[in-house]
């Protein structure tokens, strides 16, 4: 920029200085030829023809001219190339700033890619080994169950009913929350159930220990819910699952609500509690809150979390199907 700076302001003054040597020496020149034509006449000489003398002079301005010409025709044509050039760089600069930028970008979608596809990974194999305790829960330790409580109504007929009677009502009572737990991990079918009708259906039969929170749930009224592609209704249904078992299991709620909406495109789910809460940094948050976020980020939610000791929890989390 200095240099360019520089190049305009001796331009300037070539073409300021070409006008003013023009002026002094047409000038010099007419004064020249008045002394001369005087002298001339004082002496008695003839005078010397005007025209002579112009000529020459002219002939000298023209060629002063021409030299300054060419020297500022060189200057500008040295400018023009260095602006040239210079725009060239900055060019050059742009294109490398924007290949660095788009390699940025492909490296940062590289990395959220991978990312979702290792936690997709986790969340299958999370998935499948819950369908393998809820299949070993259901047909082998259910089933065996069944199998004690028959065989021992069977040998104890007789003697001490009403003891014999009380143990296995316990063990029926076992028998049918080992049940409970093996639905509950068995992956939910939305092939004829939306997940509206789903969630309803679990809050409805929900049955954990030391259950005596009220568990409400709400849904808009009026919505085409078969619109929810399976694959978010299905991490909704999980995530449903372990936020309600965490309020139960471990915040000691009394109260549970469970909002489901959808506006637009946006679907919504928000899960309410009134229990002891805890303090929300990364630290206090439990395996069950890891996975609850994993799975709206396989999904492409947005999850926020609300909580203070003694505030209960709201998680919300929301998703454009």
């Amino acid at each position: 920029m200095k240099l360019l700076g520089t190049l305009c302001m001796l331009l300037l003054f070539l073409l300021t200085g070409s006008r003013q040597v023009g002026e002094a020496e047409k000038n010099s020149a007419l004064c020249c030829q008045a002394a001369m034509t005087l002298q001339n006449k004082q002496d008695g000489h003839p005078v010397v023809s005007e025209y002579l003398y112009d000529e020459e002079a002219q002939k000298k301005l023209m060629y002063r001219r021409i030299l300054y010409v060419s020297v500022l025709g060189l200057l500008l044509v040295l400018l023009l190339v260095l602006l040239y050039v210079r725009q060239r760089q900055k060019v050059r600069i742009i294109k490398l700033a924007q290949a660095a930028s788009e390699k940025e970008r492909q490296f940062l979608a590289l990395q959220k890619e991978t990312e979702q596809r290792l936690t997709r990974k986790y969340i299958d194999g999370l998935e499948s080994e819950r369908e393998r305790i809820a299949e070993d829960l259901h047909d082998d330790v259910c089933n065996n169950l069944l199998a004690f409580e028959m065989s021992m109504r069977s040998l104890f007929e007789e003697s001490n009913a009403s003891m014999i009677d009380e143990q296995l009502d316990r063990l029926k009572e076992v028998r049918e929350h080992l049940r409970n737990i093996s639905h509950e991990l068995m992956p939910p079918v939305f092939q004829y159930a939306t997940i509206d009708e789903m969630l309803a259906d679990y809050i409805l039969h929900i049955a954990l220990p030391g259950q005596e929170a009220r568990i409400e749930y709400h849904s808009t009224g009026g919505v085409d819910w078969k619109q929810v592609p399976q694959e978010i209704g299905f991490e909704y249904y999980r995530i449903v699952q372990e936020t309600v078992g965490n309020a139960i299991r471990h915040a000691e709620a009394t109260c549970i609500c469970v909002d489901l909406s959808l506006e637009g495109k946006r679907l919504s789910l928000l899960v309410t509690d009134d229990g002891k809460g805890f303090v929300p940094d990364r630290k206090s948050r439990g395996v069950g809150l890891r996975t609850i976020q994993q799975r709206a980020e396989i999904i492409g939610g947005k999850i926020k979390l609300d909580t203070m000791p003694g505030a209960g929890v709201r998680i919300e989390i929301s998703v454009y199907i």
